[in-house]
């Protein structure tokens, strides 16, 4: 009775406190950091369920300080970032508000997380060794296991970002080994973590084409926007008409006489041609139905004086969205040739750090591992 009591009056002061309080619960929600709190709070209660407060407070706060220096290394960078949000039993996140300037910025903010992550849990240590409770070395192997799991060099883990400054290439080495991990041992989040990471490989593979087709659209976009700033000086449109008619027939002919079936990497120059068919078709197109429009509306004048036509503002518009499409096409040009650039100095850089920052984690859940079997 007194057990039943007593849980009686806990429910009771809860729903108490959450009837009084829940303004507090819908303010912290829409606060910056309110998402971080709330789901921070819900993890833990989830760990601390299953596995006791102690256990779950340690892994909340080591995973907390994990994130907390991936915001600290992008805000030195001057990069966004949103706050990090809590997942039970994956872990937490927290994603990129604005795009690094180059892979080696984003390793700068990868690294971020697993070293302040090594810093974490190195109080654990100095715990331990004053008072010899055994939880502060589970704290040290938690630990230096999470930060070490996220060393591994694929993406979209810590370790594929500091590595893709050396090479993408060994993105697809860590998917092997973590196939392998998988096969031995099956596990539902290294197998979603190996789905992320084949596209974030697939797509880096197909950067180099997709460059190519891009640097070809720019070369249309150039050619469309001259030949819509020639348009008013001309007399007669009856030409560029024709001439605009021959090459949509053209490009819907050599699009028609490709295969249908293009594999990536394998068909890559059949797949330029026909994607640049497209892009001469879709111009050839766009151009026509805009000098058609254009042909037809009235000629305004300054005045009443026909020596100072006004300027159509349909072609004006038209120049507009095409050099802002211009400009979209470079950014993503720029990113595709020089994003994963870096001097070589940079690269010893990146390299000597990840390999002394797994070394080190290595070490410590070594160090972890052996006080818990000597406590068993």
């Amino acid at each position: 009775m007194n057990k039943s009591k007593s849980r009686s009056w806990l429910v009771g002061i809860g729903a108490f406190l959450l009837a009084k309080f829940k303004w507090a619960f819908a303010l912290l929600k829409w606060t910056k950091f309110g998402g971080t709190f709330i789901t921070m709070m819900i993890s833990l209660g989830a760990y601390a369920a299953l596995y006791g407060w102690k256990f779950g407070v340690a892994l909340v706060y080591l995973i907390f300080v994990h994130e907390m220096g991936h915001l600290i290394a992008a805000k030195r960078k001057g990069i966004a970032m949103s706050p990090a949000f809590f997942i039970p039993f994956v872990g937490a996140f927290v994603s990129l508000k604005d795009r690094p300037r180059d892979a080696a910025t984003e390793a700068y903010m990868a690294y971020g997380g697993p070293l302040a992550g090594l810093i974490s849990f190195l109080p654990a240590v100095v715990l331990y060794e004053t008072t010899g409770e055994p939880f502060w070395a589970l704290v040290v192997f938690l630990g230096a296991l999470i930060n070490l799991f996220n060393l591994i060099p694929v993406s979209p883990l810590d370790g594929g970002r500091i590595v893709s400054v050396l090479s993408t290439k060994i993105w697809f080495a860590g998917l092997l080994v973590l196939g392998v991990v998988v096969a031995i041992s099956p596990s539902p989040i290294l197998f979603l973590i190996i789905i992320i990471g084949l596209f974030s490989w697939w797509n880096r593979a197909k950067e180099n084409y997709q460059g190519s087709v891009l640097a070809y659209e720019r070369e249309k976009l150039v050619w469309y926007r001259s030949a819509l700033q020639k348009w008013p000086s001309l007399t007669s449109t009856w030409s560029v008409k024709q001439s605009l008619s021959a090459q949509i027939d053209a490009a819907q002919q050599k699009e028609a006489g490709m295969p249908k079936r293009l594999f990536p990497f394998l068909h890559d120059e059949e797949r330029l041609v026909r994607d640049q068919a497209r892009l001469d078709r879709h111009y050839a197109s766009l151009a026509l139905a805009v000098i058609q429009e254009w042909e037809h509306q009235p000629v305004k004048y300054e005045d009443s004086d026909p020596s100072r036509p006004i300027p159509s503002m349909l072609l004006e518009e038209a120049t507009e969205r095409t050099e802002e499409r211009i400009k979209l096409v470079d950014v993503e040009l720029q990113h595709y040739r020089t994003y994963y650039k870096a001097p070589a100095s940079v690269k010893w850089k990146v390299l000597t750090a990840y390999l002394l920052l797994a070394a080190a984690l290595s070490l410590f859940m070594l160090y972890g591992h052996r006080i818990m079997e000597l406590h068993r």
